[in-house]
Order: structure tokens, then sequence, then C-alpha cells
């Protein structure tokens, strides 16, 4: 027993164990039992500062989840594409319209090896390539060497031909003799076979040639005397006689 202060009018020396204060009549008993439970109960809070690994993990997986949901969910239905689709259509503006023209719109895939025969064809539409040439035209797209070269290989070009058509293009912005046009062909990759092929096929005239490549150096440099320009045509792999004539075309 313990002389303690009424809880509810503040008497001093009341018995901790009257059933009620002499001045107020509160049972002072079963307050303080109840006072005396309250502290052996254990504290079973959280601690505020403890961290919840579980739960900052579940969080965690639960945005990356939702974030993969809804990132293939607006990805191009396209296969191999990553490209955003359309409001109005699940393929991306590119592949969408694959399917607005129908089977008689002539679609062109960019990606794999599908991807590198369009683009091949595409190239040799508008210009002229050795093998080895469009294959490395191809890497520089970002196409893989594999790709690449499926590309080439299933293309359909005629390796001659395109050799043929090169010579000829270079002819219509330069000027060249026989021995320089098979180097420049060399240079681009092209086989000795296919060279040969493109030089002798290309009707060039070479005496026209030489005229071609005199004036273009009396353009550049006016006070070439003829010795000079002789001794340059000839460094070019113009024949002497080839030369004699360009130099006398330019009236040297």
């Amino acid at each position: 027993m313990a002389l303690v202060k009424c809880p509810e009018c503040g008497r001093e020396n009341v018995s901790s164990t009257a059933k009620s204060c002499p001045g107020c009549g509160y049972n002072v008993k079963a307050y303080y039992e109840a006072e005396q439970q309250k502290e052996v109960v254990p504290n079973t809070a959280v601690p505020a500062n403890k961290i919840n690994v579980k739960a900052i993990i579940g969080v965690v997986v639960a945005c990356i989840v939702i974030f993969w949901i809804y990132y293939f969910s607006t990805r191009c239905a396209f296969d191999g594409c990553t490209e955003k689709r359309t409001d109005n259509s699940k393929y991306c503006a590119y592949h969408s319209l694959s399917y607005s023209y129908g089977s008689s719109y002539d679609y062109t895939p960019k990606t794999g090896n599908a991807g590198a025969k369009a683009k091949a064809e595409s190239y040799l539409n508008s210009s002229a390539f050795s093998y080895t040439g469009l294959i490395h035209q191809l890497e520089y797209e970002g196409f893989s060497t594999s790709e690449a070269t499926y590309g080439a290989d299933n293309c359909g070009a005629n390796w001659k031909e395109q050799a043929l058509k090169k010579a000829k293009s270079y002819l219509n912005s330069s000027a060249f003799s026989y021995s320089g046009l098979q180097h420049q062909l060399e240079y681009e990759g092209f086989t000795d076979d296919e060279v040969q092929y493109g030089v002798d096929n290309c009707n060039a005239d070479w005496n026209d040639q030489a005229y071609k490549k005199a004036k273009s150096y009396l353009h550049s440099s006016p006070d070439m005397g003829r010795d000079r320009l002789l001794h340059q045509l000839q460094y070019e792999g113009f024949s002497y006689e080839q030369a004699m004539y360009g130099v006398d075309q330019v009236g040297l």
C-alpha cells in the first residue's frame, strides 16, 4: 500500500488501495491498478525512423510493372519496331502506312535482313555500287555485317552492269583516261572482271576525254604551257597520241 494523491480532487495521503477517496469518493484503487497495467504492456508500435524494406521493394516493383505495361501498350505492333504507335492506329506513323493503303502499298521494312535487302534495292535504284561498296554503305546505315551481306546477296544486282553504270556516271561528271577510269572503279570495290567490263563498254571517246581533261586543267591553271599540259595528261594515263589531241584541241 502507498499513500498517493487522488487523481480526481487532488487530496493528499490517500491510500492507493482505497476504493473511494475520503474527499470525493473517486475509486483510487481502480485508477492506479489501470496505470500499472499500462506500464507492463509492451510497446509494439513501429519506430517512426524504422524503414519498411519490403514495402519499398513492393512499391518499386509495382512502378516497374506499371511502366512496362504502359511502354509496351504504346509501342508499334509491327514485329521488331519500338516506335510509339499513333493515336488512331496500333502501328507507328511509318508502319501504319502499309495497313492504310492495302495490299497495293509497296511497304519497305526498316530492320533486319528484309530491311537491308529493301535498302540495297533502294540504293541501286538511284546509284551504282560494287558488291563490297554496297555492303559498306548498308553497314554505315546501321545494319549488321550479316544483314548487309544478305542485302547485297539478295538485291538482284548484276555487278558488271553496276560497274558499267558507275563508269558512265563518272564520265558524266569528269574526264578520265582508260587506265584512270579503271583505277577509279577498282577504288570503288569492283573486281577486275567487273572493272574491265565497265571500262570496255562505256563507249568513251578517249581522245575526247583527253580534250575535256585538258580544258579542265587550263580552267584551273590558265598559264599552263603546252609541254606541261602534255606531260600532265600523260600522267593521268592518256597515251601520247591522246594527250597530243587534247593539247591541240585547246589551242596550245
